[in-house]
């Protein structure tokens, strides 16, 4: 082995879509400055963490599950970056973490932004020891609007974020509800299956029940009835700003006192909260109508047809209660679907063309850049370099 390498351990889950981003931040600093050789492994959200036991290494970069972790890596005297929001915390460990105060504050403005005025949270159990900095700030955002959020309690004893266990819980919990609610739910996982629930239940997602994941996961979200909007919480640049500061404390500086907070990028909108609050139900038909056809060509004659009313009925009660008309909307939504195959997808233009109702992709690409100002193939590059989301 050369003696130059600077040999770093990833004791970081590879399960979720999240750790992955962190893993892909590491390792896109490590390219930058060279010279850094990983041990990393397989492992699960559930599995223990810890180092080989013949391990030698300059540095960890982990989350925080349990106190014999910090243990082995005090004994042991390893530089250690800790990037997980679990309760668990080390004077000798500093946190590169995503800002929780910030994505509370976020859910509960966004939410009330969009006019809701019921709103719910389902969190983690508590047996996880997860910190509740993100609950209890996104309670206090809405206490100061004068709201109050009802809370899902979990079964004493619980330590699985998947709820069908709690079924028979959650479903009554759902039905006591005032509708329509907002739920700001931790993972995108907790919120697939409540939508599974509330199909049970004969809910509607997201026009009775809408919902906004802390976490992102994107397979978990198109296995979902619709997909799942959730918190970006830049995990890329926890990963990579957890890398730059491990690097100063292998080279023997001080660990920080207080934990390095990065800003989420902002709210990720998906149908699980695309939903308008009106009162007619003859646009709230067309509205569904246009979504349920998003991979097909639409005009706007079978729109008023779905709807039961004429095409300059269904022009004016769109003016009326969108301020937009109906051609208006069927853009909209369907640059708003390809954006998202864009960026969360690796499908090629051509089926994004498809899956958005075009029969050609010259066609397609000529209306995504008269909309967006850049051809699909740009605004991908630009979206995974920038890190943003729509």
């Amino acid at each position: 082995m050369n003696s130059f390498h600077t040999r770093i351990a990833l004791l970081v889950q590879t399960s979720s879509e999240w750790s992955r981003q962190v893993l892909e931040g590491v390792g896109e600093y490590a390219s930058s400055i060279g010279g850094w050789e990983f041990h990393i492994e397989p492992r699960g959200f559930y599995e223990k963490l810890s180092l080989p036991l013949n391990w030698e290494g300059d540095g960890v970069i982990c989350r925080l599950t349990d106190p014999e972790l910090i243990e082995e890596l005090h004994s042991r005297n390893i530089p250690a970056v800790n990037v997980s929001w679990k309760e668990l915390k080390s004077s000798h460990i500093p946190n590169v973490i995503s800002d929780e105060v910030a994505c509370g504050e976020m859910a509960a403005g966004y939410f009330m932004q969009n006019g809701w005025t019921n709103f719910g949270f389902v969190g983690p159990p508590p047996d996880l020891k997860y910190s509740n900095l993100t609950e209890k700030t996104y309670l206090q955002s809405l206490a100061v609007h004068g709201y109050s959020a009802h809370r899902f309690e979990h079964t004493p004893g619980y330590d699985k974020l998947s709820l069908e266990e709690q079924r028979s819980g959650m479903e009554k919990w759902l039905r006591s509800l005032p509708k329509p609610v907002a739920l700001f739910v931790w993972t995108t996982t907790m919120g697939q299956e409540i939508m599974l629930f509330c199909r049970r239940l004969g809910l509607s997602v997201p026009n009775d029940v809408a919902i906004l994941a802390v976490e992102l996961d994107p397979l978990v979200s198109s296995l979902s009835p619709v997909p799942i909007a959730y918190i970006d919480q830049s995990p890329h640049r926890v990963g990579i700003e957890a890398a730059k500061l491990l690097q100063k404390m292998i080279r023997g500086e001080p660990a920080p006192a207080k934990s390095i907070l990065i800003p989420p990028c902002g709210i990720v909108t998906r149908r699980s909260v695309d939903t308008l609050f009106f009162e007619d139900e003859q646009v709230r038909n067309a509205m569904d109508y246009i979504r349920q056809n998003i991979a097909v060509p639409v005009r706007v004659e079978e729109v008023a047809t779905a709807a039961s009313l004429s095409r300059r009925s269904l022009e004016n009660r769109f003016q009326k209660t969108l301020g937009k008309s109906p051609a208006q909307i069927i853009r909209q939504s369907k640059l708003s679907h390809a954006m998202h195959l864009l960026v969360e997808t690796e499908l090629t233009i051509q089926e994004v063309a498809d899956r958005t109702g075009f029969f050609h992709v010259e066609t397609f690409a000529r209306f995504f850049k008269r909309e967006t100002g850049s051809p699909p193939s740009l605004y991908r590059v630009k979206s995974f370099n920038d890190g943003s989301k729509i």
